[in-house]
C-alpha cells in the first residue's frame, strides 16, 4: 500500500513539473493514424505560418549529411524553386499551396495529447500541448513552400495600397493545412520525405544516401564513407552546398562522381556486374548474392553488407592508389579538377568500366588486383590520340589528320577539334548503356591477351555471368526494342 501511495505521489510531482513548462504551441486537430504511425491534421492562417511557423523560430532543417545520423534531412534548398512559388503566391487571388508536412519525437515529457472527441472510425479530435525543451519540429515535406510564403508575406505584410495590399489581403483570408508526424526515427522521417517528394523530383544520388530501404542504397553508402577514393568527393546535394558543408568543417570538397553512380559501381564489384538495366534488376540481383553469402557464411542483415561493402572498398582503395589519374589525386598531385580535364575515367562510364573488371576478375577467380594493374597499362588520359587517317577540308582543299583515341574511342571517347584548346580533344562519348558496355568488353580481351594469367576475364562464360553476354533464351516472343540506356549519374 506505501508503495502505491509512493508510486502516486511520484506521478503527481512529474505531472506538476510537466505543466510547470512554458508552452511552446498549443492546437486542436484531428489524430488519425498510417499504419503504425500517429499524425495530427490542422489548419494555419497563412500570416500564422509564415512569422510562428518558419525555420529558426518553431521548425527546423538540414541538408541531408551522410555522416549525420541522428537528424531528419532533406534536399538543399534551390532558390530558383522558392522564387517560383513566391511569385506564384503573391500574384494568385488562389494561394494555395497544399498540406505542410513537419514531424517530432513524442517525447512523452514535454507532447501531451488530451481526446477530446471520436469522428469516426480511428479519428479523434485532439489537444497537442507542446512544451518548452521538447525536441525539434522538423520539416518533412514543404521546405520551399514554407520558405517562399515566409518571404512574401514579409514583403507585403506592411502595405496599405497597391498589388502590395491586395497581394496580404488575400493571404489574411487564406490558410494551410500543417500535418504533424509523431515519429522519433530521423531515418523514417526521411524515408518518408523521400517518397512524398513529388514537385520536384529527387535527384537519384540523393535518394542513394538518403533512402536506407533497399540493399543497393547501404551497400553505396556504406562504400562512400569508407573508400578513399569518395572521401569528400561524392556529390549528392548541388555544388554550393556541398562546399558551403566543407567550409563549415575545414575541410575541401572537390566533386568527383554522383552517389548514384558510386552506387551502381558498389553493385558491379559486389557482384552484379551490368545485370543492372533498372534499380529493382539490381537489387535482385544484389539480393540472390547476399543470399547466396548468408547461406555460406552464416552472416545476415547490415553486418553482411558491411562484410561485402569492406572488400569493395579494399578493392576501390587498390585501384585508387595505382590507376593512372586517381594516383596523382592520391598522393595529392593532381586537383580533381585537372583530373577530370585529362583523363576519361573521371566520368561516371570510366568508374563503371573499372568497377566491372574488378567483377569479372572476381567472377573468374583471378586476382582482382593484378587485374587493376592490367587496368593501370591502359591509356586514359584524354590526350592519347593517333591518327586515324586524312580528310579533305571543304574550304581550303586541304588534307587534314583525322585523329581517334588509341584505345576508347567510339566507347568512352569522342575525338574532335576543340576551339578553345586550339586541338584534338577526346571529349566524354557519354554515359549510354552501348558505349560502356563495348569499353568494358575491350577492355577485358585486352587484359586477357595481354595477361595470359588473367585470360579466364574475357572467356565467354565470365561475361555471361558478368551480364555482357546474355544468357540462352528458350523459343518464345522476340524481346522488344528498347530505348537507349544510361548508367546512374
Amino acid at each position: 500500500m506505501a508503495n502505491a501511495t509512493s508510486n502516486t505521489s511520484t506521478d503527481r510531482l512529474r505531472a506538476k513539473l510537466k505543466q510547470s513548462r512554458p508552452i511552446k504551441f498549443e492546437r486542436i486537430g484531428f489524430m488519425s493514424q498510417a499504419g503504425a504511425l500517429r499524425k495530427i491534421v490542422w489548419s494555419e492562417t497563412m500570416p500564422t505560418l509564415a512569422e510562428q511557423w518558419k525555420f529558426g523560430s518553431l521548425l527546423r532543417r538540414n541538408d541531408y549529411n551522410l555522416d549525420d545520423n541522428n537528424n531528419p534531412a532533406q534536399r538543399d534548398v534551390s532558390e530558383g524553386q522558392i522564387k517560383k512559388i513566391a511569385d506564384g503566391i503573391r500574384h494568385s487571388d488562389r494561394p494555395y499551396i497544399g498540406n505542410l508536412t513537419v514531424g517530432m519525437h513524442p517525447d512523452p515529457g514535454y507532447v501531451e495529447i488530451e481526446e477530446i472527441d471520436k469522428i469516426a472510425t480511428r479519428v479523434t479530435l485532439v489537444k497537442v500541448t507542446v512544451r518548452e525543451g521538447a525536441p525539434a519540429v522538423w520539416s518533412v515535406d514543404g521546405q520551399h513552400r514554407a520558405i517562399a510564403l515566409g518571404r512574401v508575406w514579409n514583403a507585403v505584410k506592411d502595405a496599405v495600397e497597391g498589388d502590395a495590399l491586395v497581394a496580404r489581403q488575400y493571404l489574411e483570408q487564406s490558410s494551410v493545412e500543417l500535418t504533424l508526424l509523431l515519429e522519433g526515427d530521423p531515418d523514417t522521417l526521411s524515408t518518408i520525405f523521400i517518397k512524398m517528394a513529388s514537385t520536384k523530383p529527387i535527384s537519384p544520388s540523393l535518394i542513394a544516401v538518403m533512402d536506407k530501404a533497399s540493399v543497393q542504397n547501404r551497400l553505396g553508402q556504406y562504400v562512400i564513407k569508407n573508400a578513399q577514393l569518395f572521401k569528400n568527393r561524392v556529390t549528392y546535394l548541388s555544388s554550393s552546398s556541398h562546399k558551403e558543408r566543407a567550409d563549415a568543417k575545414g575541410v575541401q570538397f572537390e566533386g568527383l562522381y554522383p552517389a548514384a553512380a558510386v552506387r551502381s559501381a558498389a553493385a558491379a564489384i559486389a557482384g552484379v556486374g551490368v545485370r543492372d538495366r533498372s534499380p529493382d534488376a539490381r537489387e535482385g540481383h544484389l539480393n540472390t548474392i547476399l543470399q547466396k553469402r548468408s547461406a555460406e557464411k552464416g552472416t545476415s542483415g547490415d553486418d553482411l553488407v558491411a562484410e561485402i561493402g569492406t572488400e569493395v572498398v579494399e578493392f576501390l582503395d587498390y585501384a585508387f592508389c595505382h590507376v593512372p589519374g586517381w594516383r596523382e589525386i592520391a598522393d595529392d598531385s593532381l586537383s580533381v579538377a585537372d583530373f577530370r580535364q585529362n583523363y576519361l575515367h573521371s566520368a561516371a562510364a570510366g568508374l563503371h568500366v573499372i568497377a566491372n573488371v574488378i567483377a569479372a576478375a572476381r567472377i573468374a577467380g583471378v586476382s582482382p588486383y593484378k587485374a587493376v594493374d592490367a587496368v593501370a597499362e591502359i591509356p586514359w588520359q584524354r590526350d592519347a590520340l593517333q591518327t586515324a587517317g586524312e580528310v579533305t577540308d571543304g574550304e581550303t582543299g586541304n588534307r587534314e589528320a583525322v585523329l581517334s583515341h588509341v584505345f576508347f574511342e567510339g566507347s568512352l571517347a569522342k575525338t574532335a577539334w576543340d576551339t578553345r584548346k586550339s586541338r584534338h580533344w577526346a571529349s566524354a562519348s557519354g554515359a549510354t548503356r552501348s558505349g560502356y558496355e563495348a569499353a568494358i568488353t575491350k577492355v577485358l580481351e585486352h587484359i586477357g591477351l595481354e595477361h595470359p594469367e588473367l585470360k579466364a576475364i574475357a572467356t565467354d562464360e565470365t561475361m555471361r555471368e558478368l551480364g555482357l553476354i546474355a544468357r540462352k533464351r528458350g523459343p518464345g516472343r522476340p524481346r522488344k526494342a528498347k530505348k537507349t540506356e544510361t548508367i546512374d549519374q
